[in-house]
């Protein structure tokens, strides 16, 4: 039992940092290869994974950047519309959609689509992040792996859930976080602690596989520095941060709700939207280098304190390019994610919100690193609807511990102010509410229910009545069965298919003895209605008669339908939404 707990994990683990190890080599090469060789791009880079060179022009061939992100985009999308639909968009969603939907169940070929997909797409300069494609490699792995091992379909929740969470832990680094995301990002407004061992375990593993390969160093370097100290007048600014982050995200979602929806009816083919969504970016990357692939650089250099090389214009118009090009790269159905575009959405809006109040009191009285970290916190935590594990997560990517008293503010007040819609429409609010959790909790409802509780007196028929009664019988009580008795004790069942397949001019010949089924299933008063679901799902019927055994006589006390379940189980779920609305 240990090994099955622990091992499938593990295994899970490894697999997913191996596999974030090769998209994020491919994500090089293919920036090294078109952007740097073709376009002359200096592609900035965050601490964690190298360095970054101040010098101008950034792009030596501009006027080669909308033909090259136009390219990817069309490459990307006749891999996706050919080879794996489920491989467009934001990965993330799909994984989450699979999850509650569809039994967790993944084209075995959207985690190799998706790799390559956006491996170009993004290193052709496409705005878009690592997080969804790697979220559905994770996840596609977890449900590619549970039916290898012949896992039960909880199992395979299990681990396309931690597999998600465990692809985040590697490409990000941050490991704590990638296990909370498994719990956390499936729900709008509930959290699964079940995940939570099972996910440290692939997250830890993908952590140390992947870092032996790229390093362990966090992904931002944040300077130390006296001016991110707290003080009252400042946690007001970080809270007026988290406003502004919540309405920006309404707008945001609302732009790419709008996008998504413009691109679905348009007569333009499916794989060549991303081509023409790839022709804007790049030619808004000509003036705001921002948009270019996930663009992570150029947060390092804002917080690094180079604001004059970057420039206050570019970064004030960083938000509204960032906002629109994604929504452009992935309403159109290129192959991305959008954990990236929405940190460096908040990244600049927290960046830009200090260097505007220090301007306006004269002095450098907000630290703009510390705003800038922050902002990408609330920005995601707030879209995402995931406040814990964003937190979580940007602590890691920063070790900017010291700043969660901030963060925690401002991402509280960003997913208050944002509503209720999320950047990944497949999200539910509650564990209830998603399909396949109800048939799960409707299962652990009935573990602790007995026939007995919910039986009802049986509406019988002796075994010389005629086939004509039991028809007027079941037609004027609404039923489809009806058991048939002879002093007390049951000697068959009769029901509507077996009516059928007697003629009308002899039904009131025939008697039920001649087409009854003898020797019927049947249960006892304290059998668990877990089990008697499970016989009626295996056994294709309906209703089951209940009986109280003494010698050979099988004495008939009660009936027991698919309806008198249902209506149990309905009536417990209600009871729980009831409890966790009161709660909440």
């Amino acid at each position: 039992m240990i090994h099955k707990n622990f091992l499938p994990p593990i295994i899970l683990g490894i697999i997913i940092g191996i596999y974030a190890v090769l998209f994020s080599y491919s994500i090089e090469i293919i920036t090294e290869f078109i952007l740097v060789d073709i376009a002359g791009y200096i592609n900035p880079l965050p601490a964690g994974e190298g360095t970054y060179t101040l010098t101008k022009p950034f792009i030596e061939y501009p006027y080669f950047l909308p033909f090259i992100t136009m390219a990817g985009g069309l490459i990307s999308g006749i891999l996706v519309y050919f080879l794996s639909r489920e491989s467009e968009g934001i990965g993330t969603d799909h994984a989450i959609k699979a999850y509650h939907f569809n039994n967790a169940k993944i084209d075995p070929k959207a985690p190799f689509v998706k790799l390559i997909s956006s491996a170009i797409l993004i290193g052709s300069g496409g705005t878009s992040g690592r997080e969804g494609p790697i979220a559905l490699i994770g996840a596609g792995m977890g449900s590619l792996l549970s039916d290898i091992l012949k896992l039960s379909k909880r199992e395979r929740r299990k681990l396309v859930a931690i597999g998600l969470g465990a692809g985040v832990a590697a490409i990000f680094r941050a490991p704590l976080a990638g296990a909370i995301i498994s719990a956390e990002v499936f729900y709008k407004k509930d959290f699964d602690i079940e995940l939570l061992v099972p996910g440290f375990l692939a997250s830890v593993t993908s952590y140390i596989v992947f870092g032996s390969f790229m390093g362990f160093d966090p992904l931002f370097n944040i300077p130390t520095s006296d001016k991110a100290s707290l003080s009252v007048d400042h946690l007001i600014y970080y809270a007026l941060l988290g406003f502004i982050c919540g309405f920006t995200i309404r707008f945001f979602i609302k732009m790419f709700t709008e996008i998504q929806s413009t691109f679905a009816k348009s007569n333009i083919p499916p794989f060549l939207r991303p081509a023409i969504a790839g022709f804007i970016t790049g030619t808004i990357g000509i003036i705001n280098p921002f948009v270019i692939g996930n663009g992570y650089g150029w947060l390092q250099i804002i917080i690094d304190g180079h604001i004059d090389f970057v420039g206050i214009i570019t970064i004030m118009l960083s938000p509204l390019f960032l906002m629109l090009c994604a929504s452009l790269i992935l309403g159109s159905g290129g192959s991305g994610g959008i954990f990236g575009p929405s940190i460096m959405i908040g990244g600049t809006l927290g960046a830009i919100s200090s260097i505007i109040i220090n301007m306006i009191s004269g002095e450098d009285y907000l630290n703009v690193a510390s705003f800038t970290v922050v902002g990408m916190t609330a920005f995601f935590g707030g879209a995402a609807k995931a406040p814990l594990s964003t937190l979580i997560l940007v602590a890691e990517m920063t070790h900017g511990y010291n700043l969660l008293v901030p963060s925690i503010i401002a991402v509280s007040i960003a997913y208050i102010v944002s509503g209720d819609k999320s950047i990944f429409p497949s999200q539910v609010n509650k564990r209830e509410d998603s399909p396949i959790m109800r048939e799960e909790i409707g299962i652990s409802i009935l573990e602790n229910y007995k026939v007995k509780e919910v039986m009802s007196k049986p509406i019988t028929l002796t075994p010389e009545a005629t086939v004509k009664e039991a028809e007027e019988v079941m037609k004027n009580k609404l039923i489809s069965g009806i058991p048939v008795v002879k002093e007390e004790n049951l000697q068959g069942i009769v029901t509507k298919s077996d009516i059928s397949r007697i003629r009308e001019e002899e039904r009131r010949k025939v008697k039920i003895k001649d087409i009854m089924t003898k020797d019927p299933i049947f249960v006892h008063p304290d059998t668990k209605l877990s089990d008697v679901l499970n016989i009626m799902i295996n056994r294709g019927i309906g209703r089951i008669p209940v009986v109280i055994t003494e010698g050979n006589k099988k004495i008939i006390v009660g009936i027991v339908t698919r309806s008198d379940i249902g209506k149990l189980i309905r009536h417990r779920l209600s009871i729980v939404s009831e409890s966790s609305q009161a709660h909440s």
